[in-house]
């Protein structure tokens, strides 16, 4: 399970160090927000770019520390408390789901900074899609999970 974290900050970190590498190299302003179809409908100063690698890492570390609780993530239970096994597969998916969200908000943040540089990158409505489905597949995935070892 740790070298997902692992993974993840890596990821994350390459993020940083090439957007700041390529700092100079961008425009006075870059987008900060896309309609539907992925084209840029907002503009911000070119120090945006770093607004959603950080918001990443700040849900990164929020999410980390519900971890630390799994008695406050709320699982179906039919009423009941949860038992070990599903707690533990609450804190599994908190795990997932935090290195999932960052490494979208990098990824995303890397497509940014090529697009900004020139080498555009327009995957429009398609990066909601992959996102959205990415996060209900680990949702479902563990709801299915947690409802297996109610029973067990």
């Amino acid at each position: 399970m740790k070298l997902f974290n692992k993974f993840t900050l890596a990821v994350f970190l390459f993020t940083i160090v090439f957007t700041a590498i390529q700092f100079p190299n961008l425009p006075s302003e870059v987008p900060s927000h896309y309609n539907i179809m992925g084209e840029a409908d907002a503009w911000a100063n070119k120090w945006f770019i770093f607004f959603i690698p950080l918001l990443g890492f700040g849900l990164w570390l929020l999410l980390g520390q519900v971890e630390k609780f799994p008695d406050f993530i709320n699982m179906p239970n039919g009423g009941e408390p949860l038992n070990k096994e599903q707690l533990k597969n609450s804190v599994v998916l908190m795990y997932m789901i935090r290195n999932e969200v960052l490494l979208f908000m990098s990824l995303l943040t890397l497509k940014e900074v090529f697009t900004a540089i020139g080498y555009a990158i327009n995957l429009g409505v398609w990066e909601f899609v992959l996102f959205a489905l990415m996060m209900t597949v680990t949702i479902v995935w563990y709801l299915v999970k947690n409802n297996k070892l109610k029973t067990a």
